[in-house]
C-alpha cells in the first residue's frame, strides 16, 4: 500500500464506518467462504441476524442512498468485516471509500449496529473520488443491517432507510494456474495454460503458441464479474495458432466466472452467463510456460 498517514477520526462522519476493506499493496483481505452456510444456519435457528461469520470477507458497495455506484476497478469503494475473536459480537472494520482507508469496529447485536471504538482514517486528498463523501455519510447513519441471500447486504439508518447496499465478492476460487480444456463446447488440443490473479489484476501464461499477458478487471457491481483487458502476446506462429486465436477471442468476451463441480474446475462465462471457457486447475508439478 502506498505510504499513508492515519489519524484518529473523532468526527461523527467516521464514527460508524463498517463492513470495510483495508487495501494493502493493492491486495484485499480474502473473502471468507462460509457466508452462505452461516446465513442458512442462523436462519434455521430463527435468529434475527446471521452469525458474525456471515459478514466476514470482502463486499463491494453497489448503491449509496438509492444511487448506483458506477465505478469499477481499483478505485471502487469496498468494505470488509472481520470478527474480533477476543470480543464476542464485535466486527473489526476496514474500508476504502474511493480515496481514503478507514479502520474501526462495530458492535452487532440482534440486527442493530453501534460503534465499538474510535475509527482512524487516512488523509489523502483525491481529485477524482465521487463517492468518498457519500460513503462517509452513509456509514455515519448506519444503525442496522439486513442480508438478502448470502451475497447481498443492506445497511439501514435508524429510520429504516437503506443508506448503502453491498455485494459479496467471491472470486478467490478463480485464482491460480489453469489449463484451458474446452472453448465453446470444443475440446482444445493446444497447451493453453494461464495464471489468474484477481488481487494483482493480472493474467499471464501461454496462449497455446505465444506468451500472454493482460489485465484483469473485477466488476464489483456483479457478484463474480470479471473481464480480461489489454491482452498482449508475443508474435510466433505455430501449428496450434488457430486455437490460440479462438482462445483470445473468447477471453475478450468473458464477463464473469463460476465454480465447477469441484475445486479443480472453473468456468469463464460471457455476458449472457453462458460457459465459454472451461478451466482445469494445474497440479503442483505442472509448470506454466512463460
Amino acid at each position: 500500500m502506498k505510504s499513508t498517514i492515519f489519524v484518529a477520526a473523532g468526527l461523527s462522519l467516521l464514527l460508524m464506518g463498517s463492513c470495510n476493506t483495508m487495501k494493502n499493496n493493492n491486495k484485499t483481505i480474502p473473502a471468507d467462504r462460509t457466508t452462505e452456510s452461516a446465513v442458512q444456519a442462523s436462519a434455521s435457528k430463527g435468529e434475527k441476524t446471521p452469525s458474525l461469520s456471515a459478514f466476514t470477507g470482502e463486499w463491494s458497495i453497489i448503491e449509496l442512498d438509492g444511487k448506483q455506484v458506477n465505478v469499477n476497478g481499483e478505485n471502487h469503494p469496498i468494505l470488509t468485516f472481520e470478527p474480533e475473536t477476543s470480543q464476542p459480537g464485535v466486527l473489526n472494520v476496514m474500508g476504502f471509500n474511493g480515496c481514503n482507508y478507514i479502520n474501526g469496529a462495530w458492535k452487532v447485536e440482534n440486527g442493530k449496529i453501534q460503534p465499538a471504538g474510535e475509527f482512524i482514517t487516512s488523509l489523502k486528498a483525491c481529485a477524482d473520488a465521487p463517492y468518498e463523501q457519500a460513503v462517509n455519510s452513509a456509514l455515519n447513519n448506519v444503525a442496522s443491517c439486513s442480508f438478502i441471500g448470502s451475497r447481498d447486504l443492506s445497511l439501514m439508518s435508524a429510520t429504516g432507510r437503506v443508506v448503502m447496499k453491498l455485494r459479496k465478492q467471491s472470486l478467490d476460487f478463480i485464482n491460480g494456474a489453469w489449463k484451458v480444456t474446452v472453448i465453446e463446447d470444443r475440446d482444445i488440443k493446444a497447451a493453453i495454460k494461464i495464471v489468474i490473479d484477481t488481487n494483482e489484476g493480472r493474467v499471464h501464461g501461454n496462449a497455446g503458441c505465444n506468451i500472454l499477458n493482460g489485465t484483469i478487471i473485477v466488476n464489483y457491481d456483479k457478484g463474480q464479474g470479471i473481464e480480461f483487458r489489454d491482452l498482449a502476446t508475443s508474435r510466433m506462429t505455430c501449428p496450434d495458432i488457430a486455437e490460440e486465436q479462438t482462445f483470445l477471442l473468447a477471453l475478450e468476451q468473458v464477463a464473469s466466472a463460476s465454480k465447477g463441480n469441484n475445486p479443480d474446475t472453473a468456468y469463464l462465462c460471457n455476458q449472457a452467463g453462458q460457459k465459454i471457457i472451461t478451466l482445469k486447475r494445474l497440479a503442483a508439478d505442472e509448470l506454466v510456460e512463460e
